[in-house]
C-alpha cells in the first residue's frame, strides 16, 4: 500500500514542478547561472539554444530578471553580453549571456 501512494505522490508534485515553468518561442529551456565575484554579477549559460536562438535568448533574460528580482528586488541588469548580442548558438548548442543587476 505505501509505494503505490509513494509513487502517486512523486508524479503529483513532479506535475506541479513543471507548472512553474515558461516556454520561449514554443520550447522550455534549462539555464544555468553562476555567480560571478560579486553577488550582483552573473553568467547565464542556456542549453539546447539550438532548438530556437530567439527562444534561448529570451529565456537567459527571464533567468537574469528572476534572479536580480530575488536577490535585489530590481528587474535593472547592466549587460556584459547582452542576449541581443548573441548572433549564433555555440557548437555545444549553449547561448551565453553576462550581467550584473543594478542596485
Amino acid at each position: 500500500m505505501f509505494i503505490p501512494l509513494s509513487i502517486l505522490l512523486l508524479f503529483g508534485c513532479s506535475a506541479r514542478i513543471n507548472e512553474n515553468r515558461v516556454a520561449f518561442d514554443g520550447f522550455m529551456f534549462n539555464s544555468k547561472l553562476k555567480v560571478g565575484l560579486t553577488k550582483k554579477d552573473f553568467e547565464i549559460t542556456v542549453l539546447r539554444a539550438n532548438r530556437s536562438l530567439s527562444g534561448a535568448k529570451e529565456a537567459g533574460r527571464y533567468e537574469a530578471t528572476i534572479y536580480c528580482v530575488n536577490k535585489f528586488g530590481t528587474s535593472d541588469i547592466a549587460w556584459d553580453l547582452d542576449p541581443e548580442d548573441v548572433s549564433a548558438v555555440t557548437s555545444s548548442n549553449s547561448i551565453f549571456i553576462k550581467g550584473r543587476c543594478r542596485i
